[in-house]
């Protein structure tokens, strides 16, 4: 079988048929170099995505790749030899239609490998980036969520600082004392409020702007008053509390130390704990994102090159049309043929299907020993004919040769007696002039001659007298 019979049968063409109509057999040969071409594309896609990306051995990842392209020929080849010829183009077109959306998922499928591994380089640095950036998103989260470790080191030092005797506990810092100068600082500001709200009605200047003692200013004047006595009652309040922690400072100063000793090993015990934990925590993401190089990874920062870069979308976009194309292209080649007119082929291929083969296979049957019976007894006459002819030849060959044989024998016989005479007639003459008795010269008979020498008997050649 020829190359391009071979290629033809792989596109789906019935080499029995195609025999027949040889001059399409260039056109399914083209068909399937191109399944041919689209498998070993398919091929090579699966084994740069296992190799590359899934970081499979090389046989390995070879013996996938080789396996995804048999899977992908033999669908193609099915959508090729599934799509057949209809009563019309709206039917052929309908037909199509899910074997083209097919096509384009496969052909998706295919170009994505390939594509990842002509923009490897950008891809690889662009993926650098995304690990710095979740690095430091992942470190943002870690200090939110351990934000207790910075109040515990701050408590940590506190306690160092409490227990080595570099810090005293003053009666400002106590809570309580803190409260009530708030609250006095509350009701200082209130009262300052009250009093200049009351001036500036005795003045004129605001509220109802009548200067002197009238009915708003007392009202005012009466707010004032008791702002100054909620001011006097936060002061005293806060004379006592101040006084109270005064006291207790002064009695509780070696408590505070003994206090510091008993909480600093829990505040360090807890800080140490947190620390482990939170160092563990940014190994495992650290891990996690240096080995975040898989296929996700890689089509995410495919997508933001694209994004980021115009030129870079351009290119993308190209290389994925060219190889959907190419996975496009046997079907919307068989597509277009079933628009045009039928070859010799579809047409063969239609009697076949019909039936209509079986009786031309049996006329031709027919006719295929009828012609064998003539020229079986075509061969017979000319035989017969050859023989006769043979026979005839001979027959006549033979009379010719007898003939020449009967005038031969004529022929010697007439010479002999010619010969004989002339010889007789010169003994004669020269026994007369020799003087010789014509007895001693008298011819011998030809019955005493020897053999060799009667002229029946004569060789040859003798020359004629």
């Amino acid at each position: 079988m020829s190359l391009s019979m071979w290629l033809a049968r792989l596109s789906g063409a019935r080499v029995s048929i195609l025999q027949k109509a040889p001059g399409d057999v260039n056109k399914h040969a083209a068909m399937g170099g191109v399944l041919l071409s689209t498998a070993g594309v398919a091929a090579v896609s699966a084994f740069f995505a296992m190799y590359s990306v899934l970081e499979l051995p090389l046989l390995a990842a070879a013996f996938v790749g080789l396996a995804w392209g048999v899977i992908i020929f033999n669908l193609d080849r099915m959508l090729v030899v599934t799509m057949t010829r209809g009563n019309g183009w709206l039917l052929n077109l309908f037909a199509a239609v899910p074997r083209v959306l097919l096509a384009v998922v496969i052909g998706s499928i295919i170009s994505m490998p390939m594509v990842l591994k002509i923009f490897e380089p950008e891809i690889n640095s662009e993926l650098i980036a995304m690990q710095a950036e979740t690095t430091k998103a992942n470190q943002a989260k870690y200090d939110e969520a351990y934000g207790k470790i910075t109040q515990l080191e701050g408590e940590e030092a506190k306690l160092l600082a409490v227990i080595s005797g570099r810090s005293t506990t003053t009666i400002t810092d106590d809570p309580d004392v803190k409260a009530a100068k708030a609250d006095l600082d509350t009701a200082e500001k209130a009262f300052q409020e009250a009093s200049r709200l009351a001036q500036c009605e005795f003045d004129g200047t605001c509220g109802t702007s009548v200067q002197g003692d009238g009915e708003s200013y007392r009202q005012k004047k009466q707010a004032a008053d008791d702002a100054r006595g909620v001011r006097d009652k936060a002061q005293s309040t806060l004379d006592e509390i101040t006084a109270k922690v005064t006291k207790r400072v002064q009695d509780g100063s070696s408590t505070d130390i003994d206090n510091a000793k008993k909480r600093l090993p829990e505040v360090q015990a807890d800080l140490d704990r947190l620390r482990k934990d939170r160092e563990d925590l940014e190994k495992r993401g650290s891990t996690a994102t240096a080995g975040d190089t898989g296929l996700l990874a890689r089509l995410e920062a495919l997508d933001r090159l694209t994004n980021n870069s115009p030129s870079g979308g351009q290119a993308h976009q190209a290389l994925f049309l060219l190889f959907l194309c190419i996975e496009l292209l046997p079907v919307v080649v068989k597509l277009l043929s079933s628009f045009g007119p039928e070859t010799l082929y579809d047409r063969f291929v239609k009697r076949a299907d019909d039936g209509s083969d079986a009786s031309d296979k049996l006329w031709t049957d027919r006719d295929r020993v009828l012609a064998e019976d003539k020229a079986d007894q075509k061969l017979a006459m000319e035989r017969h004919r050859l023989d006769a002819q043979t026979q005839a030849h001979a027959a006549t060959t033979k009379a010719v040769a007898d003939k020449q044989l009967t005038m031969a024998m004529k022929a010697i016989d007439a010479w002999s007696s010619l010969a004989q005479q002339r010889t007789n007639q010169e003994l004669r003459t020269w026994s007369k002039a020799n003087g010789v008795p014509d007895d001693l010269t008298k011819p011998i008979p030809r019955s005493a001659l020897p053999t060799s020498f009667r002229p029946n008997g004569t060789p040859s050649t003798t020359r004629n007298p």
